[in-house]
């Protein structure tokens, strides 16, 4: 579920914010910071804020489009600015994150956005999609699907495609990618269900068989592809087909458990498909990338690609000085960016939201599967609703993000406009509703120090755990904790502070038992299909919660019966009002996702299934960027 180079994963921010009463109130999201700016906000009165003011183009020309929007968009999609442009030139791309780059490029073993926004350009998936999410045959390969004898067949476009290090092309390293993800000793995350679902995978992952029968080699060119279940999400970027290809020339030769310390993945001598080679990399700030004279596309017309890691912090600075050509800004911070005159401002609805989950369960890794624990602390679904209904994070969103984010009411959010459903009841902010759910639940204050016990009387202490990312995120966190307090739960931040992005994923990941609940977020990709998140045996599943009623239901959105659309919304519609009242996890804030674009960059656009701003195809009019 890892965002394409566009899509950047983790939203940060930063605000500086005075709070009226004891409750200092603040914002989140994940890509997001507000700076320089005093918010008076009490704990039970939400402020109204101003209307923002508009996008400055004085030398552009812009173009709106709402084709993957359900919802207008403050800012057109793309842009066209003056100037002839020049030769060559360096392109400088702002990876805006509080974390470092972790260095893990290729597709099959990336797991942070970080890395597949560098990844996405110097290495390719084999398919491109259009405007609807919907595979196009126009990328590096084609595929015919054959419901009924439940096979697809995937055939490379061309013969002449070649890897960046000039060796030639061949099914070959997409059956290897493939087969390499189920093989036991692979050490990413992407072997799941999707990859089970292959005829002969998972007796070549127990060790049973030396190929993947599923996968029938045609030509050099083609293969065919036997699945147990076609699945409607087949069809989608994104989906249960595999995209990725490797070079089987380089990797046959590294042992699978190996990969992820090759130089192959880490280093320089990274060989893909993408528009840009590696040159140079200083680990987990910066990497300057080439055009790759083997891009099947063509070459790039810039000469360099910089890519640089900055802090939400010093983002809106750095712009205004020019350093960078491309950054997606931290929306909350729009009062401090938006009379930049040196850049246009392009929007999208986000392909990403943040989250409240619990810890219910453990991974089982002999077993490769998720194993629900009945007696978990969060286990009772009365008191993780309490939970949800105790945040403001309408709120939030309005006071904080300029209206840029906002609550929603499903995790399958409005970005997928075909299947979300608008009607379906929310975690709208209750606190009384809240403390109602905790009194029929048992969870009651018993000693009558304003804090409630366990339903046996005991102490009732919650583990919570979030990233660290900017002040924004540090003060909401805290406000959280105050929220939770006032319907009577003591909520503790686990460590007494929040943690480093990469390290609090990997304590999420391998299910600390000190965490209760957590705060993340996630970049959807573009299906929105939740078996890769929440099945048996989904890595994804921080939350490790299984059961019968909603295995059943993700079994009907992948069923040959969901390739009906009516029924395909009928589905989503039952998984959506599961979810909610499961609340095993809840959204909390969605929006736009604004990204600035320097006015040396002749065209750029952010619409979805574009190909025409692909960093191979951006000129510049100037050797120096504006300012």
């Amino acid at each position: 579920m890892l965002a394409n180079w566009k899509e950047l994963l983790y939203y940060k921010f930063n605000i500086n914010l005075w709070i009226e009463n004891h409750n200092q109130f603040i914002e989140r999201r994940m890509n997001m910071k507000k700076k320089n700016m005093m918010i008076l906000f009490s704990a039970t009165t939400a402020l109204t804020l101003a209307a923002c003011g508009g996008n400055n183009n004085s030398s552009t020309t812009t173009t709106t489009s709402s084709a993957m929007n359900t919802t207008q968009t403050k800012f057109a999609s793309e842009v066209t600015h003056d100037g002839t442009p020049i030769k060559g030139g360096t392109l400088k791309y702002a990876i805006v994150s509080a974390s470092p780059f972790s260095g893990i490029f290729p597709d099959e073993l990336s797991q942070v956005t970080t890395d597949s926004t560098i990844g996405g350009l110097i290495d390719e998936g084999m398919f491109e999609y259009d405007e609807n999410r919907k595979l196009t045959n126009t990328g590096l390969a084609s595929v015919k699907f054959d419901v009924e004898n439940k096979t697809a067949t995937v055939s490379l476009n061309s013969k002449d495609y070649k890897w960046s290090d000039g060796q030639p092309v061949t099914i070959d390293d997409y059956i290897f990618a493939y087969q390499s993800i189920g093989d036991k000793d692979y050490t990413g995350i992407r072997y799941d269900e999707d990859y089970k679902n292959v005829v002969g995978m998972e007796e070549y992952h127990e060790g049973k068989a030396t190929s993947v029968s599923g996968l029938q080699k045609v030509d050099d060119y083609t293969v065919k592809i036997q699945f147990k279940e076609m699945s409607p999400s087949m069809q989608l970027a994104g989906g249960s087909l595999c995209n990725y290809i490797m070079p089987k020339h380089i990797f046959k030769d590294i042992p699978i458990a190996e990969w992820e310390q090759s130089d192959y993945v880490r280093g320089t001598k990274f060989v893909g498909l993408g528009q840009f080679k590696l040159q140079s990399i200083t680990p987990g700030e910066s990497v300057t990338l080439v055009p790759n004279e083997h891009y099947y596309k063509g070459v790039a017309k810039v000469d360099k690609v910089v890519m640089e890691v900055v802090s939400p912090a010093n983002i809106v600075s750095e712009m205004k000085a020019g350093n960078y050509d491309i950054a997606e800004m931290p929306n909350s911070q729009y009062e401090a960016f938006k009379g930049l005159t040196n850049v246009t401002f392009l929007g999208k609805l986000a392909s990403a939201y943040e989250y409240i989950g619990f810890h219910l369960g453990k991974y089982d890794a002999a077993a490769g599967k998720n194993v629900t624990d009945p007696n978990a602390k969060m286990s009772d679904a009365k008191l993780r609703q309490a939970m949800a209904y105790a945040l403001d994070i309408e709120a939030a969103g309005q006071n904080l993000y300029n209206g840029l984010q906002h609550s929603t009411n499903s995790i399958i959010i409005p970005f997928f406009k075909d299947v979300y459903n608008k009607d379906q009841e929310g975690f709208t902010y209750n606190p009384e509703k809240a403390k109602q759910l905790l009194d029929e639940a048992g969870y009651k204050d018993v000693d009558g120090d304003g804090l409630r016990e366990n339903k046996d009387g005991s102490k009732l202490q919650i583990n919570f755990a979030a990233r660290t990312r900017d002040d924004a995120n540090e003060s909401l966190v805290q406000q959280y904790l105050n929220w939770w307090k006032e319907i009577g739960l003591d909520v503790k931040l686990y460590t007494g502070r929040t943690i480093e992005l990469n390290s609090f994923y990997d304590k999420v990941q391998a299910d600390d038992p000190e965490i209760d609940v957590f705060a993340g977020g996630w970049s959807t990709g573009y299906d929105p299909n939740p078996e890769g998140l929440f099945g048996e045996s989904a890595k994804f599943n921080f939350q490790r919660y299984v059961n019968a009623e909603g295995t059943a239901i993700m079994k009907k959105i992948a069923s040959t019966d969901a390739f009906d659309s009516a029924k395909n919304v009928e589905f989503y519609k039952e998984w959506q009002k599961y979810v909610h009242d499961k609340a095993f996890i809840f959204p909390t804030l969605v929006g736009e996702s604004i990204t600035a674009v320097n006015k040396r960059v002749k065209y750029y656009d952010v619409n979805l299934g574009s190909r025409k701003s692909d960093l191979y195809q951006i000129e510049l009019t100037s050797d120096a960027a504006a300012k």
